[in-house]
């Protein structure tokens, strides 16, 4: 094997591994099944590995070891790619609500509502069994406000930022939130 086929296969099973490990940590949740392209990109991987330990025991199949390695280690990458591309935009909004959850006092999310007011980034945070997805709609194409569903069990800290939206949209859109 060359050295430009060494740093090929190096590079492919790098990478493979590390956005494997990646997809784990940031698709995966509690409640979630891995989903059928995380498990494919780890058999492929393996069976990469695999090959690599064999292809340093055997000389005669280097040359069929080699392409099933470089194989194996691309449909690794490029299946852990399709994951992030495909979760990128959940993962984004997982991450802005966690900053949400962070913020435990009715203080804390006056003046993060102050950040948000500023930057253009208003949230509105449903409660109730069903997410109402008609409001949510109406709150993002009308006033550009995100909103997060949030169960039946209201958070008081939440419902101080929603009054403040509220509050907001009836001094500037003279217009108020009806949420049921």
């Amino acid at each position: 094997m060359n050295n430009r086929t060494k740093y090929i296969l190096l590079i492919l099973s790098i990478s493979a591994l590390v956005l494997s490990i990646y997809s784990k940590n940031n698709i995966l949740t509690e409640s979630s099944y891995g989903p059928v392209e995380l498990e494919y990109a780890k058999i492929f991987f393996g069976i990469g590995l695999l090959c690599a330990g064999i292809y340093y025991f055997n000389k005669n199949w280097h040359k069929g070891l080699t392409l099933v390695m470089t194989v194996m280690f691309s449909l690794s990458l490029v299946l852990n790619i399709y994951l992030i591309a495909k979760n990128y935009k959940g993962i984004q909004f997982q991450n802005r609500f966690a900053e949400y959850s962070k913020l435990e006092s009715c203080e804390e999310m006056e003046k993060r509502f102050a950040t948000d007011l500023k930057k253009g980034e208003i949230k509105y945070f449903q409660f109730g069994i069903g997410y109402d997805t008609e409001l949510a709609k109406k709150l993002k194409d009308k006033y550009n406000i995100e909103t997060f569903g949030m169960g039946c069990l209201i958070q008081a800290e939440k419902e101080c930022y929603n009054k403040l939206v509220n509050e907001y949209l009836k001094e500037k859109h003279n217009d108020d939130i009806i949420d049921y």
